[in-house]
């Protein structure tokens, strides 16, 4: 059994932005071309923000920058590989701009390595407008950037 002591090292909270629009293109996880909305048959699966080995996401938020127009359902969910919405159930993407969603499920989801997803899903027609922006903010297993004196 180890002895334990105070921890005398600490570190940032590191912070990935990833924006997308509705018409903007992704190569999906299978490798095929689609749009974020653009056309509502696309439903892509996007791996949007790479995080590193023993990353452990302490919050994030997903903001509509601008309310998305068009489709009756247009939403977007925020997960990994093992579950896609491990940080965020589909979520609107209609709502009005300035709309902002804490991602949820944190901790150890992506820890060995996995990076964080995006599935859209839009039905009956196209998007026509839309802009958001994920935000994932995460420490690193073993970093210590400063030391406190005892």
């Amino acid at each position: 059994m180890a002895l334990k002591q105070a921890t005398r090292g600490a570190q940032p909270v590191m912070s990935a932005e990833f924006t997308f629009g509705f018409d903007d293109t992704m190569k999906d996880v299978a490798g095929v071309t689609k749009t974020f909305g653009a056309a509502f048959a696309d439903a892509g699966v996007f791996d949007a923000i790479n995080l590193p080995l023993g990353a452990v996401v302490v919050g994030g938020e997903l903001i509509v920058e601008a309310a998305g127009v068009g489709p009756t359902v247009y939403t977007v969910a925020v997960g990994h590989s093992g579950s896609a919405a491990a940080f965020l159930a589909a979520t609107d993407l209609k709502a009005v701009a300035g709309t902002r969603v804490a991602l949820t499920g944190l901790g150890l989801q992506a820890n060995d390595g996995k990076n964080v997803r995006v599935t859209i899903v839009s039905t009956v027609a196209n998007a026509s407008a839309g802009k958001f922006r994920l935000r994932v903010n995460y420490t690193t297993d073993g970093r210590i950037t400063e030391v406190n004196p005892n």
